[in-house]
């Protein structure tokens, strides 16, 4: 589907009654299991794992060959409130073919159930659990990408925080898909960067809400990584922005603090696209290839590092 025919659709799509979590999350889990499936070279298998936290399920996508392969850790967005693996579940595949890499989606706790730090201390347990599995699960240790889309990639900058903090691995390179980082200005603020109605207000609200234990906790740079004082030594970053997403200048943002902190950045920017369009692979034209094309950018910089 072309760009113009699925705004057109995206635009006339009913909102979620995100006033009642339960419900919301039903509606959403109905559609995702519902849509076709992309092709995939590989194997798809759904795990339980038994970590720190509890157990845990994780989708683990398998590319076609011997291995062992890179390994891409992936937590879907959301609003830390709302779906599973099977809500990125296209993308997924098609990061996983074109990267050659194992993929392994978390199937995170969800707020208001489990709040911040939960979710992402859970992830960061799923990332020492692949480390601690490697040989079984056919992954190289040293190639591991800590990745998400929107929540997610927001979980996923903050993992990269932790393994530096804690020193107990370092990815090899951050994938943030359309990033929340900036939880301090507020969502209505950021709508005034675009033209496009994107998400109500009132979403972010209840999103942020859902997950924070205060509002203090905004400043916390593990909630919005962009305000992070420390950022250097924190690895490599392939970043996702949509032209028509509030959320798109943060991520820049966070992009050039990177750089200049001299990290590598690779930023890809899709003009006219909505927030976390990357979701809709298979769908949409342009999630599909920069799905692919995100791919491409891991094995670049997952060969680069390799040689150095």
């Amino acid at each position: 589907m072309n760009k113009e025919k699925f705004l057109k659709a995206f635009r006339n799509t009913s909102p979620l009654p995100i006033e009642n979590i339960v419900l919301a999350r039903k509606l959403i889990e109905d559609k995702t299991s519902r849509s076709t499936k992309a092709q995939y070279s590989g194997t798809v298998d759904d795990v339980l794992t038994d970590i720190a936290s509890g157990k845990t399920r994780v989708r683990i996508y398998t590319p076609a060959g011997e291995g062992p392969f890179p390994a891409i850790l992936f937590m879907h967005g959301g609003g830390f409130c709302l779906g599973s693996p099977n809500l990125s579940d296209n993308a997924c595949r098609f990061i996983s073919d074109t990267a050659e890499a194992a993929l392994v989606s978390v199937d995170y706790a969800l707020a208001p159930e489990h709040k911040f730090p939960f979710a992402l201390e859970q992830c960061y347990q799923i990332a020492l659990w692949l480390l601690e599995n490697a040989t079984h699960l056919n992954i190289r240790s040293e190639k591991l990408v800590v990745a998400g889309d929107s929540a997610g990639g927001n979980l996923a900058a903050g993992v990269c925080l932790l393994a530096r903090q804690r020193l107990e691995f370092e990815p090899a390179c951050q994938l943030l898909i359309c990033p929340i980082l900036d939880y301090r200005t507020p969502y209505s603020e950021k709508q005034k960067s675009i033209d496009e109605v994107a998400l109500e207000d009132h979403y972010s609200v209840a999103f942020r809400d859902y997950y924070l234990n205060d509002l203090e906790d905004v400043n916390n740079p593990l909630v919005s990584p962009l305000f992070a004082e420390d950022i250097m030594e924190l690895p490599p970053a392939i970043i996702l922005t949509a032209g028509l997403d509030p959320l798109a200048p943060e991520a820049k943002r966070y992009g050039d603090r990177l750089r200049q902190a001299g990290i590598e950045v690779i930023h890809r920017h899709y003009k006219g696209v909505v927030h976390d369009f990357v979701m809709f692979s298979g769908l949409l034209d342009d999630a599909s290839i920069a799905a692919r094309q995100v791919g491409y950018d891991l094995r670049k910089i997952l060969s680069l590092k390799m040689q150095k």
